[in-house]
């Protein structure tokens, strides 16, 4: 989600994963300048924010048993072979 994408028309609606109150103001002044585009948020476990959900066009929380089920495997293979591995302290 951006300004800069909403004015070069890259998106209709947008889903914002973050609890952060810095994103308002581009939030808000998206909806201002581009009535028909939606920025929705979606809040991690114990991130909700009101002052968000307010200028959102929509908000959901995503509870801890489906951010956990959605994370990949412990480690995954890149096509070049590399091998990427989940930080301890995602689990």
């Amino acid at each position: 989600m951006s300004v800069i994408g909403a004015y070069q028309d890259q998106y209709d609606m947008a889903m914002l994963i973050s609890g952060d109150s810095d994103l308002v103001p581009p939030i808000r002044q998206i909806h201002e300048l581009f009535p028909r585009k939606r920025v929705f948020v979606a809040f991690p476990p114990k991130r909700h924010n009101q002052s968000v959900a307010l200028v959102a066009k929509g908000s959901m929380l995503i509870g801890r048993k489906k951010l956990a089920e959605s994370q990949f495997d412990e480690a995954v293979i890149k096509k070049d072979g590399y091998t990427l591995h989940k930080p301890v302290d995602w689990t």
